[in-house]
């Protein structure tokens, strides 16, 4: 439309101008979810924080406040909205609420984190892996994708989930969570649940993950499968043997994958390109 037909819509007031570039028809009422839609609108923003976690339901939270996310550098000051400017604004997985365009729901809870206290964030996440939207391997998933020094936020995030142990991450999913933790960093994915047989064909052990062509063993020690008195004897027989055979054995913890995954990625590319330089990277 022409400049000249947008101010007659305004000057019979058939439109109201609700932000710049954004109007509102008359018909329509002036509610809190209108004037967060207008936010998004004018800035090119996305719901975040607080209010997208009343749109996404989590449980304890209302829309009594206009709440966004831009990239950072993107948008000077909104009056009557909260602005947050992010470096990580392409992670934030838009889905639309009640027609509003929000950060998604694991990244929502993220944002959360830096703006409530413990006790309410734990509630907040308790709501979701209750009613079965998200589990803690995908929250554990967002801490990791966003995970770097100063992060706002992840350090309350982090300490939410290790409180609940990472017992209730099955090996399983974790492996598979460092299996697409290492692709993201440029690896080619590991094997999972490698056998590896000596030169007589004899099965010497069975490795979480692996990159068989550079002989390096990846293994995840957790306290339920290894804090015992079995695994504490037969995982250093295990190792001695695949050591013996030329094989490079790493061993990592729920806490080196959480609190460093940078460096847990920097070690088995150490180790790898060792043995393959050539072959670190995927195409």
């Amino acid at each position: 439309m022409t400049g000249t037909q947008i101010k007659w819509r305004v000057r019979t007031g058939d439109w109201v101008r609700v932000a710049h570039g954004v109007y509102r028809h008359r018909s329509a009422p002036d509610t809190r979810i209108a004037r967060l839609l207008a936010a998004c609108l004018t800035r090119d923003a996305l719901a975040s924080h607080r209010a997208a976690a009343a749109l996404h339901g989590i449980e304890g939270f209302r829309l009594n406040r206009i709440e966004v996310v831009v990239s950072r550098g993107a948008a000077r000051p909104m009056k009557g909205a909260i602005l947050h400017q992010s470096t990580q604004f392409d992670l934030t997985m838009p889905v639309e609420c009640t027609g509003v365009p929000c950060t998604g729901l694991g990244r929502t809870l993220l944002d959360v984190s830096a703006v409530v206290s413990r006790q309410r964030l734990d509630q907040a996440i308790d709501s979701v892996l209750r009613d079965g939207r998200l589990r803690l391997t995908d929250l554990y998933r967002v801490l990791v994708s966003h995970a770097r020094r100063g992060r706002d936020g992840c350090a309350a995030f982090r300490a939410s989930l290790e409180d609940r142990g990472d017992d209730l991450v099955p090996l399983s999913a974790w492996s598979r969570m460092v299996a697409d933790l290492l692709v993201e960093s440029g690896l080619s994915r590991p094997v999972m649940e490698h056998r590896v047989h000596n030169p007589d064909g004899g099965f010497v052990g069975q490795v979480d993950l692996a990159y068989p062509d550079c002989r390096v063993a990846i293994e995840l020690d957790s306290r339920r499968w290894h804090l015992n008195r079995v695994s504490f004897d037969k995982d250093p027989e295990r190792r001695n043997r695949l050591t013996i055979l030329g094989w490079t054995v790493l061993n990592f913890t729920w806490t080196h994958y959480i609190q460093d995954p940078g460096a847990l990625c920097a070690t088995v590319k150490a180790a790898c390109g060792q043995h393959h330089p050539t072959k670190l990277a995927t195409k």
